[in-house]
């Protein structure tokens, strides 16, 4: 039986949640640093209208938060309503463990059970342990296959094009 159980994410998980985002984004790319405050993350995912929604990996016995998935639905206009995962995180000492399995397979179960057609997430070409992760469940690499690219517009690039 495992010693961590998987269940939805609190109010109370929040800054857990925010300092392993934090993490994850220095480890996957230095470059481009979290800009987000704890505050303005509490209140977009545990305030009034919440934007995302958490899974967290909890150890039964001390109640650690050793994992973690943020999501939220998104819309397809080929395949209609899709779940966008934006983190898997798994904190180094409980990786290997199966973790990252369940909360995948969580994440999967929730999206079928409110009728997304499609679980989409990005994950950098140096993530090579991810990237082996995904394909091994089953993942197609759209990059690859359909020759896709994503593209993103900061916050400047943003005010340049609306103001033109």
């Amino acid at each position: 039986m495992a010693d961590y159980t998987i269940r939805n994410a609190v109010v109370e998980d929040c800054e857990h949640i925010y300092n392993n985002t934090k993490d994850l984004a220095i480890f996957l790319n230095p470059a481009y640093p979290s800009k987000l405050t704890l505050d303005t993350f509490r209140e977009d995912g545990f305030g009034t209208n919440p934007l995302f929604r958490c899974h967290v990996a909890e150890m039964i016995d001390s109640g650690e938060i050793i994992g973690h998935t943020l999501f939220f639905p998104s819309y397809s206009s080929l395949t209609g309503k899709c779940m966008y995962m934006e983190d898997l995180y798994v904190s180094e000492h409980a990786r290997g463990k199966g973790i990252g399995k369940a909360l995948f397979k969580r994440l999967a179960q929730l999206s079928l059970k409110e009728g997304c057609q499609d679980l989409l997430w990005e994950t950098l070409n140096s993530n090579k342990t991810a990237i082996k992760f995904y394909k091994r469940h089953g993942a197609v690499d759209c990059t690859e296959k359909e020759n896709s690219h994503c593209f993103r517009l900061d916050g400047d690039q943003m005010k340049k094009l609306a103001e033109t």
